[in-house]
């Protein structure tokens, strides 16, 4: 286990503990859970009940090994260990978000043993602030009203959360953690698209405005007397509707493709202004029929647009504090129809993409190796 642990480590860099350099460093997290064999062998040695400790009873209680989060710097590839969660009473989840400082915010689970108001285990959801600084510092900042992690604005003053319900959107005075306002997403749904399901939200580059973006959930419902306009709706910091992106901004345009009728994804937006989508093309002609996904950049001066074909669809692209890098994931297909994951991070100025590193795809339950899930967190200064 830890001889290849070891081995999967030294091929991704060379792994120090220390704070994330100045640069261009983007911030991932290695989740580690069992498998039905790797949790029986770890655990083999563990005392019965009664004879254990408090920490070998929380241990036990664990929906993960442990969870990691790293630094990677994309000038030289360096790998930093900046937080871990193993050995501690506290069990972070696999999504997070990072501040360009050295702190990330991320929904936990608190465990601990208990004599009232009887004897015996309790556990509690937690909105934390982690330190990324090697120290594992970390503390608990307010209620987490879901599993969802925060969404950050650039400035890390303001943090959205989604309800439980998926209804409304909640925002945070990250300093406090109180409550400033919350977007009914359902009226939003209803007022502009009936057939419509929230696809994602985030900030917009000033950090002063957000988006909501709306995409068909039946498109085969019939309901004539109601317009449906699926996009991305924007929005002020206190929830004043702002218009929408126009839906002709960055056209798709490539020399041999036609373009594949579906609906594209804002992926977010650049510091100069310029939005992301992600879209699709059909090749022309002898097409095989299948979409090919493409990244848009574009803006108000139609002459800024550049469009880059993609090897294959992303669904979450986090943009560097310069505008200048995305990040994103492929999971890719095995042999044997597993999936792999691999990290890759693109030059948004000349198109280059460079793979950072990859993780091994589930393991059977009968493998004594733990999975290991690769999550992307966002970036640092």
């Amino acid at each position: 286990m830890r001889s290849n642990l070891y081995l999967l480590l030294l091929g991704c860099g060379v792994v120090s503990v220390q704070p994330p350099a100045r640069a261009q460093t983007l911030v991932y997290s290695f989740s580690y859970v069992d498998t039905a064999s790797s949790r029986r062998a770890f655990f083999a040695n563990v005392p019965p009940p009664g004879a254990r400790s408090e920490d070998q009873d929380i241990a036990m209680m664990r929906n993960t090994r442990k969870n990691e989060i790293y630094s990677i710097s994309i000038a030289d590839g360096k790998r930093s260990l900046l937080f871990s969660d193993e050995g501690t009473h506290m069990e972070i989840s696999a999504g997070a978000t990072v501040s360009r400082g050295a702190k990330a915010y991320t929904v936990g689970v608190w465990r601990e043993r208990r004599m009232t108001p009887s004897p015996g285990f309790y556990s509690g959801d937690g909105i934390y602030e982690l330190s990324l600084d090697g120290s594992n510092h970390f503390r608990k900042i307010g209620t987490a009203l879901s599993r969802a992690a925060p969404v950050l604005n650039p400035q890390a003053t303001q943090a959205a959360v989604q309800s439980a319900d998926e209804q409304s959107i909640l925002f945070y005075s990250v300093q406090d953690w109180k409550v400033l306002f919350t977007l009914n997403v359902a009226k939003l749904v209803q007022t502009h698209c009936p057939t419509c399901i929230m696809a994602s939200f985030g900030w917009l580059a000033d950090g002063s405005r957000l988006f909501v973006e709306l995409a068909l959930g039946d498109e085969d419902a019939d309901d004539a007397s109601t317009a449906h306009h699926p996009g991305a709706y924007i929005f002020s910091a206190n929830g004043v509707e702002q218009g929408a992106i126009p839906p002709g901004l960055g056209a798709f345009q490539y020399p041999g493709y036609v373009h594949a009728g579906v609906d594209r994804h804002l992926l977010g937006q650049l510091p100069d202004g310029r939005y992301l989508f992600l879209d699709y093309g059909v090749k022309q002609p002898n097409s095989d029929g299948k979409n090919a996904p493409f990244l848009i950049i574009a803006g108000s001066d139609p002459k800024s647009v550049k469009q880059y074909p993609l090897r294959f669809s992303i669904g979450t692209m986090y943009l560097s504090p310069s505008g200048k890098y995305g990040a994103y994931l492929e999971s890719r297909q095995t042999p044997d129809y597993r999936s792999e994951p691999h990290l890759w991070v693109r030059d948004l100025n000349s198109g280059d993409e460079k793979e950072l590193l990859s993780v091994p795809p589930p393991n059977p339950p009968q493998s004594p190796t733990p999975n290991i899930l690769l999550s992307i967190l966002g970036w640092t200064d």
